[in-house]
C-alpha cells in the first residue's frame, strides 16, 4: 500500500497527518511553497481546486479532510479510531463533524479569508464581529458537551476529536475560546497527546 499526502502546515491537512500517525501508517508527504504548490498540476490532478489536503491511496484519489480521515479510519478498523458504520456512535461522529464544519469552521474560515487570503482590496473586516458571534454560539454547544465528557464520542479519543479538535484549536488561535472553560480543558487534553500536530500559535 502506498499513501501520498499532499499537505501544508498549518492547514486542514494536519487532520489527515494526525490520523495517519494514529493509525501508524507509512506515507509520503508532498509539500512546497504556497505560491507554487497550490494549483500545481500534481495537486490539481487530485483536488480540482488545487487545495490541500489531497490524498493518493494506491493511486486512488481523494480530497476533503473529512472524507480522507473517515476513509483512513474505516479502512483500518482494528485501530478502532472511528465508530463503526451503522452504529449510533457513528451518527454522533457525523453530527459533530457536520456541526464543526457548518457552525464553527465556516465562520473561522470567513475571518481568515478576509484577514490574509483575499487581496487587501477585497477584504471585508466588517464581518469579523458577526463571525465571532456565530462561532461563539457553536463553542457554547461544545463547552456544554465537555462539561460532562472528556471526548466527543463514546467518551474516548477518536478521529472525531482529530477533526473537530482542529476547528476548536483554530478558534483558540482566533482568541475566541477564553470564556469557555470546558473547551479550554478539552484543548489542553487534545494538544497534550503525543502525536498531535496542532501545537503551534
Amino acid at each position: 500500500m502506498t499513501i501520498t499526502l499532499y499537505e501544508l502546515a498549518p492547514t486542514r491537512s494536519a487532520r489527515v497527518r494526525w490520523t495517519l500517525l494514529e493509525l501508524d501508517l507509512p506515507f509520503e508527504s508532498v509539500t512546497g511553497e504556497p505560491a507554487s504548490f497550490f494549483h500545481s498540476p500534481e495537486l490539481t490532478a487530485i483536488h480540482p481546486m488545487g487545495k490541500v489536503p489531497a490524498l493518493a491511496d494506491d493511486g486512488r484519489k481523494l480530497f476533503e479532510s473529512a472524507a480522507i480521515c473517515n476513509w483512513l479510519a474505516d479502512s483500518h478498523p482494528k485501530a478502532e479510531l472511528i465508530a463503526s458504520s451503522g452504529t449510533f456512535a457513528r451518527a454522533l461522529h457525523d453530527q459533530w463533524v457536520a456541526f464543526a464544519l457548518a457552525e464553527l469552521e465556516a465562520h473561522l474560515w470567513s475571518t481568515a479569508r478576509n484577514t490574509f487570503i483575499y487581496p487587501e482590496a477585497e477584504r471585508l473586516p466588517a464581518v469579523f464581529p458577526q463571525n465571532a458571534k456565530e462561532a461563539k454560539l457553536a463553542l457554547a454547544i461544545f463547552d456544554a458537551h465537555f462539561a460532562s465528557n472528556d471526548w466527543l464520542v463514546e467518551n474516548r479519543f477518536s478521529v472525531t476529536d482529530i477533526f473537530a479538535g482542529y476547528a476548536l484549536n483554530w478558534a483558540r488561535m482566533q482568541k475566541l475560546t477564553a470564556e469557555f472553560e470546558h473547551v479550554t480543558a478539552y484543548l489542553n487534553r487534545l494538544l497534550s497527546r503525543p502525536l498531535c500536530p496542532y501545537r503551534h500559535d
